[in-house]
């Protein structure tokens, strides 16, 4: 894939658990999302998908857990594995992926005052992330 078709969706950083499944509904594995944007979300896995493979994708990190399907749009050799990108399916999916994308950030955010010596629940690192990043956040 062309390194500008990568860049269709805006993507952020993260470390959020994902479960992958296939049409089949077989669990693939416990992975770690690299990536989280509008359209999509990156992941590292050692299987090598082919594009155009559907796939669910299920963060039960989040509440509610979010799950969508999605299609591969590319790979990556990446280490000793893959990454993975993939394209949610509907406009819905898309939407709440925004949210799981804020939730993130927050989880991300509390996690580096954690490592600070700054110790926030989840409320406070909430209201401090909204009022540090929220407008930029939504201006894109």
């Amino acid at each position: 894939m062309m390194g500008d078709e990568r860049r269709e969706f805006i993507r952020h950083p993260v470390d959020v658990p994902i479960h992958v499944f296939m049409q089949s509904d077989e669990e693939l594995e416990y992975l770690s999302m690299s990536d989280v944007g509008e359209g999509g979300v990156a992941f590292q896995t050692n299987v090598a998908f082919e594009d155009g493979t559907i796939l669910r994708v299920n963060v039960p990190h989040v509440n509610p857990p979010f799950e969508a399907a999605c299609v591969v749009c590319w790979r990556q050799a990446k280490g000793e594995g893959f990454e993975i990108g993939v394209k949610f399916l509907d406009e819905e999916s898309r939407f709440l992926a925004r949210m799981v994308e804020q939730v993130c950030h927050i989880e991300d955010y509390r996690q580096k005052a954690i490592k600070e010596g700054r110790y926030l629940s989840a409320e406070e690192s909430a209201n401090e992330w909204i009022n540090q990043y929220a407008a930029d956040f939504g201006g894109r």
